[in-house]
């Protein structure tokens, strides 16, 4: 399967790739969005070619705003995706996006889940809760925003899409349906993060018993710290802020594992934590 062989790489851009600009209406921005959350309400899929008019970054970023105002569930912070060499050539795009959270789709480490349609897999991440809101600067640095982080967890993204599609999404795809969220797994907090070199940190998955995944926080722009960064830029060029209580899943440390019903995942953050769920 092609979601297993995604495996970590090096970083090379910091921004997202921009598309020509297209002509679709409000209307149409509207009705797709009323598509998308009604599909994530119901656990259910929509169709996938209504959504191949859209031609731009931002139109996606639109699209996906309006979907999440309409999904009937308060919003817990974001989820960054695409943020390994490895990643973007599948998704086909230059550097990360992100995408909603929500509090109907967060769940305890050590759930069972239901295997919904439209499930990719899971992917473990370093996930920061906010403590203090972000200032409105562009020139923070990751020295900077140490101190606005209440703690660091291992936790588990599970991604997914709500069209009638095979496998990872494109780009505009991936951004207007919710960033590819499907839930979100908070796990334990690391005892004095701070300390550690989230880059060093080696991640293991392993399904049913069996090894599926290998990586590190090496993957996660080189650091999970530099994701928060690059999120913090992306959101305060469009008017936004990461605010006190947030969560932020900085990205996967080794690929997508693949969904399989009935199936147990764990997985191991080297020295920091363990993390495990399970699929109906």
């Amino acid at each position: 399967m092609m979601l297993a062989s995604l495996r970590t790489s090096s970083y090379h851009a910091d921004t997202i790739s921009k598309l020509p600009e297209s002509h679709v209406s409000n209307t149409d921005l509207q009705a797709l969005a009323s598509k998308l959350a009604e599909a994530r309400q119901s656990r259910t899929l929509t169709a996938a070619q209504p959504f191949s008019q859209l031609q731009s970054v931002e139109q996606a970023y639109e699209l996906q705003q309006l979907a999440t105002t309409l999904y009937q569930s308060p919003e817990t912070g974001y989820k960054i995706g695409a943020t390994s060499e490895a990643a973007q050539n599948i998704i086909g795009c230059e550097g990360p996006f992100f995408g909603p959270m929500f509090e109907r789709d967060t769940f305890a480490a050590g759930s069972t889940n239901a295997l919904v349609p439209g499930t990719i897999g899971g992917e473990a991440e370093f996930a920061f809760r906010i403590e203090r809101d972000f200032p409105d600067q562009s020139d923070l640095t990751t020295h900077d925003i140490v101190p606005l982080i209440a703690s660091c967890h291992v936790a588990i993204e599970l991604v997914g899409r709500r069209t009638e599609a095979e496998g990872l999404p494109g780009l505009l795809m991936a951004i207007s349906d919710f960033g590819a969220n499907s839930a979100f797994i908070p796990g334990a907090a690391i005892d004095n993060w701070q300390s550690i070199d989230l880059s060093q940190v080696v991640v293991n998955a392993s399904i049913d018993g069996q090894l599926t995944n290998t990586g590190s926080g090496a993957a996660v722009l080189g650091n999970p710290l530099n994701a928060l960064l690059w999120l913090h830029r992306q959101l305060h060029e469009r008017g936004l802020k990461l605010r006190a209580g947030e969560w932020v899943s900085t990205g996967t440390c080794l690929g997508v594992i693949e969904a399989r019903t009935g199936s147990t995942v764990e997985v191991e953050f080297g020295g920091c934590g363990t993390i495990g769920y399970a699929f109906q």
